[in-house]
């Protein structure tokens, strides 16, 4: 380990992180961490003069350490002390200095900018610990549940020295364990995991105890990640619903349409529509005359998400099909989502286009984004190794700013300017050459890809000049710390899908180093910078040597989906290689174009939810005042029962479980009926530009009025009910209301079809083109 005096031999240690942050002063959302300087020194010094302490004092020490004030900087100092010596103990980690100086910045409310293999890991166990010193309850947010189960495993002893519980929330566990692991001081879990155990408490009835005690305070992992790649993902709890009528023989009918004669296909591959011709020879197979007409709205609607399950959405890119059934691949991660879907019409629609069985249908009984989540914490900070990037998001969103934390070894990895041809083959020819001479010279090399099906691809033409490759994608992604592991070995060759939040560092392997260390290759880039860097940063790990290139074409999906490009380049080399400066900064523009269309989804997404999220907080603060407060349910029943104040006590007194279940049965009801309206009106909100009117002010004044009925209706619904209960009625079966038999969570995957933007746009095309009424899009 490097020490604090070889560190200042160096100069002022705290000059380095200065140097890089004033880099980047200008910046919206940055902060400057001159102030943490000595804070950072007095650590180092503390642990220095702990070194003679025995373990039963330290531990003693530790122990008077719990109970801290964060705002106090002698607290904050000597309890980070403290840590440091316990983690290299107990750990086998002594922190370096860039990590302390980490810590402190987090624990004082900042997020930090850590490259990759810099040691967040050891990062998060100091700030979480930390915030369970000082009385807070602290959820640990992973990218998945490896992660989160493995370093609640490795932080256990860091913990435990101060009398700290630790626990994992992961896939699998059944609800006691569950509430147990929430009741441990520090919880590793996954933003999803904790969203939906937020939505089963929020279905419990009297007898049942809450899963999540509250959001208190989350320290994120790969917060840019959560926050603005998953932000948006809705998170769901659903029902068994009534089966819906097959529609296996449409599937067939579309599936024998050929593109541009039956449909047409916009150049983004974001939308798609019927053709006059589509339409006639749909009818035609389906034996009607004249598929607009009202009688067969439900099967129009069904042809158009059939075509867009045919046309749009990608086997190996968007999904795999694994075991029998479809599984979505999250195109940020570039691993298997696990519990996601589309909705019900799609995703049965994708179904039968493989010829799977069609899985149950559901009724979506609540929700709640990624987003709404996170905000619901009352502090939250994190960590990411692409921050800077989100730093000017992260201040507008949630008013915390981001920290640069410089590498503990100056990095010296060679990034090198793309590599631009004119189509995808030219690319990947090259590119491969370039893997083939690397891999005969032993260098270990990386090469990043954008789906499944790329990955594979390029495997395969790796294979016929006779290298052989490791793929690391969704098909395997269980093995992926194996194989990330083994990516440094010397003369290694790794083809993987999105690296971000992967979590194992690449070390070098004997020997990798002399040959240049690792070398990444990225085929094409991601429709985010960040997700660019988080591949680039796999390489110059702790000083290590290594380099990187990117291998890009006009042909690139972060090109054509956003850019339509009618010159043509004046300097070709043979293979394809363009020299025309020009060329490239087309190629940066359009993934500034997509960047901004994926940042104008999120915020017109998160416009939508407001008012729903409102509507939301006031049922469940309803439904919480009838399960802890002694005189709530008589209080409601007296607004049931106007008229008749007596039976309101009668019911209270003598029956009161099943009145509480009538109350919170058809309060559930009426925000699923709700809930599914609004999902409704947005379905078709966007066409209100045709007519002048805004869609989100015409959404939210809907909403308003919907909800503003929902409370006397639900009022009306309770009377009904009860006025006509049996006398020896207990339970809800007797009285013919029953909850679903059923219920699971699920993810609903972002929008594969693009924003209500896209779709107004591709709508008034169609109308201005005459025929028939413009097609119906499906979200």
């Amino acid at each position: 380990m490097v020490g604090p005096e070889p560190l200042r031999e160096q100069g002022a240690w705290w000059q380095r992180p200065l140097r890089w942050v004033s880099r980047f002063r200008q910046d919206p959302g940055t902060a400057n961490l001159r102030t943490y300087a000595s804070l950072v020194e007095g650590i180092v010094s503390q642990r220095a003069s702990l070194r003679c302490f025995t373990d039963d004092e330290l531990l003693r020490r530790s122990a008077g350490s719990v109970s801290i004030s964060l705002d106090d900087d002698d607290e904050l100092v000597s309890f980070l002390g403290v840590a440091s010596e316990v983690a290299r103990r107990r750990l086998g980690l002594e922190p370096f200095e860039v990590q302390l100086l980490a810590a402190v910045s987090m624990l004082r409310g900042r997020v930090v900018d850590m490259a990759t293999g810099e040691g967040k890991t050891l990062v998060g166990f100091l700030v979480s610990a930390g915030l369970a010193a000082a009385g807070r309850r602290v959820h640990v947010l992973s990218a998945n549940d490896y992660l989160a189960g493995r370093d609640a495993d490795a932080g256990a002893p860091l913990f435990s020295a101060f009398g700290l519980t630790c626990a994992a929330v992961v896939d699998g566990m059944g609800e006691s364990d569950r509430a147990e692991a929430y009741r441990a001081d520090v919880v590793y879990a996954t933003v999803h995991q904790v969203g939906f155990d937020l939505l089963r408490d929020r279905q419990r009835l009297p007898e049942a105890r809450r899963l999540v005690p509250g959001l208190d305070a989350a320290v994120v992992d790969e917060i840019d990640a959560v926050l603005l790649d998953d932000a948006m993902v809705p998170l769901v709890i659903a029902g068994d619903a009534d089966p819906q009528p097959e529609k296996a023989s449409l599937a067939q009918v579309i599936a024998e349409l050929t593109e541009e004669e039956h449909y047409q296909v916009e150049s983004d591959r974001r939308s798609v529509a019927f053709t006059e011709a589509g339409i006639a020879g749909v009818e035609s197979a389906l034996g009607i005359d004249d598929l607009y007409t009202q009688e067969h709205v439900e099967l129009l609607t069904a042809a158009h998400v059939a075509l867009h399950a045919h046309a749009l959405v990608e086997r190996d890119v968007h999904y795999l099909v694994t075991d029998g059934r479809v599984q979505l691949v999250n195109d940020a991660r570039g691993r298997v989502a696990d519990r996601q879907r589309w909705p019900d019409g799609l995703h049965a629609a994708i179904e039968r286009k493989e010829g799977l069985e069609v899985t149950g249908q559901a009724e979506i009984l609540d929700q709640v984004l990624v987003e709404t989540v996170a905000r619901g914490y009352r502090t939250l900070t994190g960590m990411s190794g692409t921050a800077l990037e989100a730093a000017e998001r992260l201040a507008e969103d949630l008013d915390i700013k981001t920290g640069v934390i410089p590498t503990h070894r100056p990095c010296i990895r060679e990034d090198a300017a793309d590599l631009l041809f004119v189509t995808v083959e030219q690319r990947d020819t090259a590119a491969a050459e370039a893997v083939r001479a690397a891999h005969d010279a032993r260098q270990p090399v990386l090469i990043g890809t954008g789906s499944v099906a790329d990955s594979e691809r390029f495997a395969r033409l790796l294979a016929e000049l006779g290298v052989e490759a490791r793929v690391l994608n969704a098909k395997n992604d269980a093995a992926e710390a194996e194989i990330i592991a083994r990516a440094g070995e010397h003369g290694a060759v790794t083809v993987s899908t999105q690296m971000a939040g992967r979590g194992v560092d690449i070390q070098l392997g004997p020997g990798a180093a002399e040959t240049g260390g690792l070398l990444v290759i990225g085929l094409g880039r991601y429709d985010s910078a960040r997700l660019d860097r988080q591949l680039r940063g796999r390489s110059g790990r702790q000083g290590d040597p290594g380099r990187s290139v990117f291998y890009t074409s006009l042909e690139d999906d972060v090109v054509t989906e956003q850019l339509r490009i009618s010159d043509q380049p004046r300097s070709i080399a043979p293979d394809g290689l363009i020299g025309d400066r020009k060329f490239a900064r087309v190629y940066e523009h359009s993934q500034r174009v997509a960047e901004g269309k994926l940042l104008q989804l999120h915020r017109t997404t998160r416009s939508y939810h407001t008012m729903t999220d409102q509507h939301r907080q006031a049922i469940l603060d309803t439904r919480e005042r009838l399960l802890t407060e002694p005189d709530a349910l008589d209080d409601y029943l007296r607004q049931v029962f106007t008229d008749t104040p007596d039976r309101a006590g009668a019911w209270a007194a003598q029956r009161r479980r099943l009145a509480m279940e009538v109350v919170l049965y058809q309060l559930d009801r009426a925000w699923t009926d709700h809930l599914n309206h609004l999902a409704a009106v947005r379905e078709g909100i966007h066409l209100r530009v045709l007519g002048r009117q805004n869609p989100l002010d015409e959404f939210n004044r809907i909403a308003g009025g919907s909800f503003r009925s929902l409370g006397s209706d639900t009022l009306a619904a309770v009377r009904r009910v009860l006025d006509n209960a049996p006398d020896d009625a207990t339970t809800l079966g007797d009285l013919g209301l029953r909850r679903p038999s059923s219920t699971w969570t699920y993810m609903v995957t972002d929008n594969p079809f693009g924003s209500e933007a896209d779709r107004v746009v591709a709508y008034l095309g169609n109308f201005i083109k005459g025929g028939r009424p413009p097609s119906i899009t499906y979200t």
